[in-house]
């Protein structure tokens, strides 16, 4: 029956399955390709809190010592520290796993993360309000950056506006919040969260520096990261490392601050090219802010990416209280409904479709034909799981 209710929402298009991660530890070359030898003698994360909105985050042997507190919002189990799919577990270890007993090696090995469990059962979720809780349990949490590793594909108004005021929440209590932008490499508007506005969308691409054929693009794509074998979840939790390398180096800086760096350090920002709809600002280069000492942070209070959205959340009022756990009513700012132009699409402008560079990744970037023909809706996890990339060294 679970399995029947799955196929006929994916069929409508209203449920999406979360953005797959199957990744073995011979199988992280973006380690040494954005050079994480040189990141950690200046940055491991220590000090950050990722929160983890997932399956649940198991206590492996690279997690010991990693794991806060936290909570699960399914009604199934209680146990935010339990994971039936595995998916949240895997992107926890990404993130801040050890190593330890050959485990996953995450890119912020020394940050904490905070599991925030919305599903149990295996391969997808069945409800969004467990979602919006845990966005808004993270955004008054001491995490700093939260990252969605899962989506849908369709919402309806009421969901649309309780999605979008928790996010709106996140931000306006200084969160930086990455999401996967999904892995059915269709040009979408309507993949939630992740084309919302204030929400970090991360496109995937391989070792080559190319974007993944499976990777979503459209205007509200803002940034991509190394996404090859584990899809755009795997791409969104290397941004939420990147970022927590970052401010743990910079522990004073703010969220605009950490995004602008971010932004501005990808090979396409400097080059000086217009954001890309399969790439957005570039690929993710913790190196060049860390090691390379590039990056202007620039003033504190103003968005790189969401300005006039940001200016929106200024003239509403203070985050709404929930279960008694804030003070304070959110009316939030304005927003499209489902299927309409986003305020993130606005803000940044799609760049020619096919244009590319035959440089090496990481700095100059190529945009794979085949991300300009027509893909399958759904790229299943047998065929992705097939994937296995070679391990260069750069």
């Amino acid at each position: 029956m679970v399995g029947l209710l799955t196929a006929t929402l994916m069929s409508v298009g209203l449920l999406t399955p979360p953005a797959l991660a199957d990744v073995r530890p011979d199988q992280q070359w973006y380690l040494d390709a954005m050079n994480s030898s040189g990141l950690w003698e200046v940055s491991k994360g220590k000090g950050v809190t990722v929160a983890v909105i997932d399956s649940g985050v198991k206590p492996t042997p690279g997690l010991t010592g990693r794991l806060v507190p936290g909570k699960s919002f399914t009604s199934e189990d209680p146990d935010p520290h339990e994971d039936v799919d595995g998916h949240g577990t895997e992107i926890a270890a990404l993130i801040a796993g050890s190593g330890a007993g050959n485990t996953l090696r995450g890119l912020a090995p020394e940050t904490k993360i905070l599991p925030l469990r919305t599903h149990v059962e295996e391969g997808f979720f069945s409800s969004h309000e467990p979602i919006i809780k845990a966005i808004r349990y993270a955004a008054r949490s001491d995490a700093k950056i939260i990252n969605i590793s899962q989506g849908v594909s369709g919402v309806d108004d009421e969901t649309y506006t309780a999605l979008q005021d928790a996010i709106d929440e996140a931000n306006k209590r200084g969160k930086l919040v990455f999401a996967s932008a999904g892995n059915q490499g269709l040009k979408t508007k309507t993949h939630y969260p992740a084309s919302l506005p204030g929400v970090v969308a991360v496109g995937a691409v391989d070792e080559t520096g190319t974007v993944a054929d499976f990777s979503n693009h459209g205007p509200y794509l803002t940034l991509s990261a190394p996404g090859v074998p584990g899809g755009t979840s795997q791409a969104s939790a290397i941004a939420s490392a990147s970022a927590a390398l970052i401010w743990a180096k910079h522990p004073d800086w703010t969220n605009h601050q950490v995004l602008r760096v971010m932004v501005e350090t990808t090979g396409m920002s400097q080059r000086g090219e217009e954001p890309s709809m399969y790439l957005g600002h570039g690929i993710v280069r913790p190196a060049q802010v860390l090691v390379d000492g590039d990056g202007d942070p620039g003033p504190a209070d103003v968005s790189p990416i969401f300005s006039k959205y940001y200016a929106s959340l200024e003239a509403s009022k203070s985050p709404s209280p929930e279960d008694g756990e804030a003070d304070g009513k959110n009316e939030g700012p304005p927003t499209a409904k489902p299927g309409k132009e986003q305020e993130q699409g606005d803000e940044q402008v799609a760049a020619q479709e096919g244009t590319g560079d035959s440089g090496p990744p990481w700095t100059a970037i190529g945009i794979g034909a085949a991300v300009l023909v027509a893909v399958a809706a759904v790229v299943t996890a047998i065929a992705f799981r097939r994937r296995t990339p070679a391990q260069p060294r750069y």
